[in-house]
């Protein structure tokens, strides 16, 4: 099946590992298309600041930000629908704390492609999407798309949920990266990032 070749990609639930907020304007960057950028972006550590920071490949900004290793590995794939954006991270709790390098992943692909019927979802009045007890794609229109088409997307029915193809998730893999794990998505649910 073709969900079996798909992950869902998260953040270590560990809370010295910070998240990452905008330090400006985060601009066209959530609007689903490719930004032009002046680089690097300013980012900085989001609330709560841990004490002593953990500094690993994978953060959170809610989008993904990736260490020079990870970028390493993604850059040579010249992967669609994502763009590898420099960044700058700060501590706002310290003045005088290094500015760390970082790449921002833009990711602007977005495949509409959610098995409603078949998901289980937890649903706002209005019929947006509060969570998700069971994912299920839609595998015939996944299909519709050559796979270099959906190597890494967002969901487009709900966009914090990010997809990886199992080839990509190899590829991150290959360098043993520090912060991140993955999810078989047809074992995924919104709450398995608080475990």
């Amino acid at each position: 099946m073709l969900i079996d070749e798909y992950y869902i990609i998260e953040r270590e639930n560990n809370d010295k590992q910070p998240l990452f907020s905008w330090d400006e304007k985060s601009g066209d960057f959530g609007l689903g298309k490719p930004v032009e950028y002046k680089a690097p972006v300013k980012l900085r550590l989001g609330e709560p600041v841990p004490q002593t920071p953990e500094w690993v490949d994978y953060h959170k900004l809610p989008k993904p930000v990736i260490s020079k290793r990870l970028f390493d590995v993604l850059a040579p794939l010249d992967i669609y629908g994502i763009q590898l954006v420099p960044a700058v991270v700060r501590n706002p709790k310290d003045p005088f704390s290094e500015i760390y390098d970082y790449w921002f992943v833009h990711i602007w692909n977005r495949i509409s492609c959610l098995d409603k019927e078949k998901s289980e979802l937890e649903l706002y009045d209005d019929g947006d999407i509060f969570g998700i007890d069971k994912l299920v794609l839609d595998e015939k229109t996944l299909a519709m798309f050559e796979l270099r088409k959906r190597l890494i997307f967002e969901l487009a029915e709900n966009t914090s949920t990010i997809i990886i193809h199992q080839s990509i998730k190899e590829a991150i893999m290959s360098v043993n990266p520090k912060g991140i794990r993955f999810f078989k998505a047809s074992e995924w649910n919104s709450d398995i990032t608080f475990d």
